[in-house]
């Protein structure tokens, strides 16, 4: 449906508000502004984060604006101002954007409240900025349906990150970039070659003039570089890096680590209508699942042997993209059930919302403490009360344990598994759920539970508890809303992913 005049102002708003967001905060700390006490300082510092938060709180006002006219099945577009002259470029909302831009604003509001809590940082303002550059970039991602806008705001996201990422340890970063872009340009390759026949009129086909060959060949490529490339490109950080996260602080991953498989996830999404129907080569299914399953049990073995929570949180990353690579290699054939890309669906939402309350636990645990390591904290249950609850709950949800989160991804999977009677591959993934549930039972023993005398604290600003606070809220209620995300999935699958972008 087109939008009237206020409604275009609306969107225009939802996608550009952080742009500005970005531009203030990367301004506010450069005020000349006399500092007359150790207390005002810190209050200075926290400025910047506090006025992302407000900017999330808007956008998730702003983003409510769209649910009458998208919830029910319908898309808005609209012809934005400052591209109205330039390249073909359609920006649109429908269910699978509207409700992945409310968990978006919902995370980055968590994000700038617990950075807004941490004792004070060396590139505050610069961080805060960059942050809201990316949760900008990421909802252009959201609202695209121009497969190169797509990958141009994925990509300008990417780089904001890494410029996050790099403030504090320059090195992982790297890695991570490196890593990023060439796995998003082998990405990119194969989403153009099963998209050549898609009847779209913008200049992604002209590399493909060069390429003669058969459409179901491409589209078979095409498919193979997503799912072998998915943990890669959804994992930060991946497995290359974890050793190096020990120069840096859990803060420092904890916006590309959740961001990150949110955009990416919703891609893929958008970008999997056409691709699925490869009957004639079931291989891609079973080396999807394959790799799903490597990459559940992989990420959860190194989590329970993990030496520190930052260590925890980063293998917990690696091993919830299992969760999608599985849902969407099963989804495969045209005879699957439609559960397990139901599941897909669901666990766009609920997967980064698990590993924002880990990271978040961690990052107050080495911000209020000094350290993380699993040796040398004891006791920290009373004193720590919700990073203890935002723990455990973050590591039971992403293991499916009811009644949270992540219950309602794990009742979709096992249903659409069994459906296809593969017993040997529920029971792999019940495995891998005991490795996270273990990994997360032994963390918060060792870190909350010991009765040895717990270390000193040092003082934290109330806002690390809010942001605590507010993704255990959000762990509970998506797990009470469950019928809701499974009725949303339901509507994604049948309305959203039976068009092609």
């Amino acid at each position: 449906m087109p939008l009237t005049a206020p409604e275009i102002l609306v969107l225009n708003w939802v996608l550009a508000l952080p742009f500005f967001g970005a531009l203030c905060v990367a301004l506010f700390p450069r005020l000349k502004l006399r500092v007359r006490s150790e207390q005002e300082a810190e209050a200075l510092g926290r400025g910047p984060f506090l006025l992302g938060a407000l900017t999330c709180l808007m956008g998730m006002g702003l983003t409510i604006c769209l649910f009458p006219a998208t919830m029910g099945g319908g898309r808005v577009t609209a012809d934005y101002w400052w591209t109205r002259d330039l390249y073909h470029l359609r920006l649109q909302a429908d269910a699978l954007s509207t409700m992945t831009l409310l968990v978006l604003h919902a995370i980055c509001l968590s994000v700038h409240l617990h950075l807004a809590g941490l004792p004070r940082l060396e590139h505050g303002h610069y961080r805060a900025a960059l942050a809201l550059a990316a949760q900008g970039c990421g909802i252009g991602v959201m609202l695209s349906a121009d497969l190169i806008a797509m990958f141009f705001f994925l990509e300008t996201a990417l780089v904001a990150l890494w410029l996050l990422a790099s403030l504090d340890a320059s090195r992982p970063a790297d890695h991570m970039l490196a890593s990023l872009h060439v796995g998003g340009l082998l990405v990119l390759a194969g989403v153009l070659l099963m998209w050549g026949q898609a009847g779209d009129s913008s200049t992604f086909h002209l590399p493909l003039l060069l390429v003669p060959a058969n459409p179901q060949t491409m589209r078979v490529i095409g498919l193979l570089v997503l799912l072998g490339l998915l943990p890669r490109i959804a994992c930060v950080p991946g497995h290359g890096w974890v050793p190096a996260l020990a120069a840096g602080t859990a803060s420092v991953w904890l916006a590309p680590a959740v961001l990150l498989p949110l955009i990416g996830g919703h891609v893929l999404l958008r970008l999997l209508p056409g691709s699925l129907m490869l009957s004639s080569l079931p291989a891609v299914g079973r080396l999807g699942l394959a790799v799903g399953v490597v990459g559940l049990w992989w990420g959860g073995l190194r989590a329970w042997l993990a030496r520190d929570l930052r260590q925890l949180a980063a293998w917990l990353t690696v091993a919830q993209s299992g969760y999608l690579v599985i849902a969407l290699a099963g989804a495969v054939s045209p005879t699957a059930s439609p559960r397990l890309l139901q599941a897909g669906a669901v666990h766009l939402l609920v997967g980064p919302l698990t590993l924002l309350a880990i990271w978040c636990a961690a990052g107050t645990v080495l911000a209020c403490v000094g350290a993380d390591s699993l040796a040398g904290l004891s006791g920290l249950l009373p004193k720590m009360p919700l990073a203890a609850l935002a723990l455990v709950f973050g590591g039971l949800s992403l293991a499916g344990m009811p009644p949270l989160a992540g219950f309602q991804v794990q009742r979709l999977l096992v249903s659409g598994l069994l459906e296809e009677g593969r017993l040997s591959l529920v029971i792999a993934l019940l495995i891998g759920d005991g490795l996270i549930v273990l990994a997360s039972l032994n963390a918060f023993r060792g870190v909350f539970l010991r009765r040895e005398q717990a270390p000193p604290l040092r003082w934290a600003s109330a806002w690390l508890s809010l942001a605590l606070l507010l993704v255990v809220a959000l762990l509970i209620v998506a797990g009470l809303c469950g019928g809701y995300l499974a009725h949303w999935g339901e509507m994604t699958l049948q309305r959203v992913l039976s068009i092609g972008p």
